[in-house]
């Protein structure tokens, strides 16, 4: 539609994988370096990994486009099959012939059996049968033959063949197997096959399992493909309106370039999705700079932002230490004061609500952590804390709002806990764990699903005694959170 007004030959954001568009950040060109080296190099395993949306299939599509033509290459998208099919697939796409038509061909020339089977064209004039027909009638047995046969003949004439899986976090465990055993054909001191793994990054963990053991340690070359930084994504929106039209005047703003990053967080796909949309947001108004608005209408009439809001304020830095250690140390020695002109042993009482060990509770049993109580003649004894592990445990989907800032609780035998707040990601939850741990919080982390969504629960604690929890939740609060004080039997 905007196409003619702002002068594109053609629709510079397309989701679809044209190596033409590609723009070769530090981590594409990286990639696509490990690739061509491994080929080069003849290392035989090669994996690729990245997130969803990150460009591997362009990048596939650009080795492509750039390998010798002495390479013989088979591309599979679909990795959704079982082991005889990929290995027909494999054998088809190469061009690979069957051994009873290699054998007319040496007659025919003199009876020399070491023939160049990957002569296609020669070969092809002489098969009986096409070559789909064979490929597809042969047992297991005579398609590894003629697939062995075909990688010498392409060995001895200086050439490489190489099979390039996508999205192989979808293979099956025993076609991985069956790409191991192709593996194994190979000279004294060349592999005769490279296989390229591209995948998502479940791929990498699909390799630790122990049926894979095997395969995981043959693979030479590992490399990961992350999402743009802000500066390259301006990069990257400069190039693809370049690529789509050299005269075009059309040009975004830094506003509505920050604005783009934000929501994509660096994928090329949600760039070239928020990009498209604010195109045609400006085609409306009628103008060749986009500004922030522009992209903000294009982004929400994709209906995608809640989903991928999370993306970048995850990799936002950490606060300073500062910005949490100064108002705990200013209501502990607050506290240690007022605890001293009490009582004969107020220090050691500061002290024991301070170093109190806390654990996190499970959502099963609910156990009161066991704390010697410091009495006069032992008041000097310390109290070493025991570490508190992580736990996300499922519970009932029962929140109290986490924007009051304290609730009536009443002490029981499990104590007292405090709500940090809810997240809708894990990884700003988890950022969050990090953040109070490091200050010397005992956190942990509970699950909770309500209509259909699921919310990962912060919380301090727990403690023996309101006054211990009292303490740092107003530190919680100097810390610029809303904590909630609550019993360990309540639902935070």
């Amino acid at each position: 539609m905007y196409e003619k007004y702002y002068n594109f030959r053609e629709k510079p954001f397309r989701l679809t994988p044209d190596p033409e568009y590609l723009y070769l950040s530090k981590q594409h060109q990286g990639a696509l370096d490990h690739m061509t080296y491994g080929i080069n190099q003849q290392e035989g395993f090669m994996a690729i990994v990245g997130d969803v949306g990150t460009g591997k299939t362009t990048l596939c599509r650009r080795l492509l486009d750039q390998l010798d033509p002495k390479i013989a290459v088979a591309l599979v998208l679909n990795p959704m099959l079982s082991d005889m099919d990929l290995l027909r697939t494999c054998v088809h796409d190469l061009g690979v012939p069957s051994l009873k038509a290699v054998r007319k061909l040496a007659a025919k020339v003199g009876g020399d059996s070491d023939v160049e089977a990957s002569d296609m064209e020669v070969i092809v004039e002489i098969e009986e049968d096409p070559l789909d027909h064979w490929v597809n009638s042969a047992t297991k047995k005579e398609l590894i033959d003629a697939l062995n046969h075909f990688l010498i003949a392409q060995h001895k004439k200086g050439g490489a063949t190489v099979l390039i899986i996508d999205e192989a976090q979808n293979l099956l465990l025993d076609v991985l197997e069956q790409l191991r055993i192709l593996s194994n054909l190979e000279t004294e001191k060349d592999k005769l096959l490279q296989i390229i793994f591209v995948g998502q990054l479940e791929f990498s963990q699909k390799l630790q399992l122990p049926e894979l053991k095997q395969l995981n340690q043959r693979i030479a070359i590992r490399y990961e493909v992350t999402p743009l930084s802000e500066e390259e994504t301006r990069k990257y929106i400069n190039h693809r309106l370049k690529v789509a039209g050299i005269g075009s005047k059309v040009a975004f703003s830094p506003d509505a370039i920050h604005r783009v990053y934000l929501f994509s967080g660096g994928y090329p796909r949600l760039i070239n999705l928020a990009c498209d949309r604010a195109l045609l947001a400006g085609y409306n108004s009628q103008t060749d700079y986009l500004e922030e608005e522009h992209a903000q209408k294009g982004i929400e009439s994709l209906g995608l932002q809640k989903s991928t809001e999370g993306r970048v304020r995850s990799e936002k830095p950490k606060r300073n230490k500062l910005y949490y250690i100064i108002p705990i140390l200013v209501l502990a020695c607050a506290w240690i004061g007022y605890e001293f002109l009490n009582s004969n042993f107020g220090i050691q009482k500061a002290l024991q609500s301070i170093k109190t060990p806390t654990l996190p509770i499970s959502a099963e049993s609910r156990v009161a952590p066991v704390v010697p109580s410091l009495g006069a003649k032992d008041s000097a004894q310390k109290l070493e804390p025991e570490s508190a592990p992580a736990l996300a445990q499922e519970v009932e989907p029962t929140h109290s709002d986490p924007s009051v800032s304290s609730v009536e609780t009443k002490a029981g035998p499990d104590g007292y806990r405090i709500h940090v707040g809810d997240f809708s990601s894990e990884n700003e939850a988890k950022l969050e764990i990090e953040a109070l741990k490091d200050f010397g919080f005992q956190v942990y982390l509970e699950k909770t699903n309500s209509s259909g969504q699921t919310l990962h629960t912060v919380y301090v604690g727990p403690y023996e005694n309101e006054k211990s929890a009292k303490i740092h939740i107003q530190a919680l609060k100097y810390s610029g959170r809303t904590p909630v004080l609550l019993s360990a039997t309540d639902k935070g």
